[in-house]
C-alpha cells in the first residue's frame, strides 16, 4: 500500500471506527429501555456475529467467493431481497413497532429473541464481502 492510499485510509478507518455504529445506538436504546441485564444478550449475540464474520476471513470466505462470484451474486442478492423486506414491514407497521410505557410493562422480550437478532444482521457480513 503507498503512502497516497495510507493517508486517505488511516484518517477514514480512525473516523469510522469512533462513531457509533448501529449496534451500539441499539445498545444505548435497548439499555435504557429494558435495563443493561437484558441488553447484555444482545450485545453477547452481537460479539458471536463478530466472531462469525471473523473466522469467516480466517477461513478464507472470500477467496471463494472471489473465485465463485456467482455464489456471492446469490449471496448480495438474499441479503438485498431480506433488507427489502424488513423496509417494507416497517413501512407498513406505520409506528407499531414504537415502544411505548404500556408497551414495555406489558410485553417481555425474550432474551434469546435479543441474540437473534443481533446475530442476524446482514451489515458485519456485507462489510466482510467488501473487504
Amino acid at each position: 500500500m503507498d503512502w497516497a492510499t495510507l493517508t486517505i485510509f488511516i484518517p477514514t478507518f480512525f473516523f469510522v471506527s469512533i462513531t457509533p455504529g448501529m449496534c451500539m445506538t441499539l445498545a444505548l436504546t435497548m439499555g435504557m429501555s429494558i435495563g443493561y441485564r437484558r441488553t447484555l444478550w444482545m450485545m453477547i449475540g452481537e460479539l458471536l456475529g463478530v466472531a462469525v464474520v471473523a473466522l469467516a476471513a480466517i477461513l478464507g470466505i472470500a477467496a471463494v467467493m472471489l473465485r465463485y462470484p456467482e455464489v456471492f451474486t446469490i449471496f448480495k442478492a438474499v441479503g438485498a431481497t431480506y433488507l427489502f423486506y424488513l423496509g417494507v414491514q416497517m413501512w407498513r407497521s406505520r409506528g407499531k413497532l414504537a415502544i411505548t410505557s404500556e408497551v414495555e410493562q406489558s410485553s417481555r422480550h425474550n432474551d434469546w429473541d435479543l441474540v437473534v437478532q443481533a446475530l442476524s444482521r446482514p451489515s458485519p457480513t456485507l462489510k466482510a464481502g467488501h473487504s
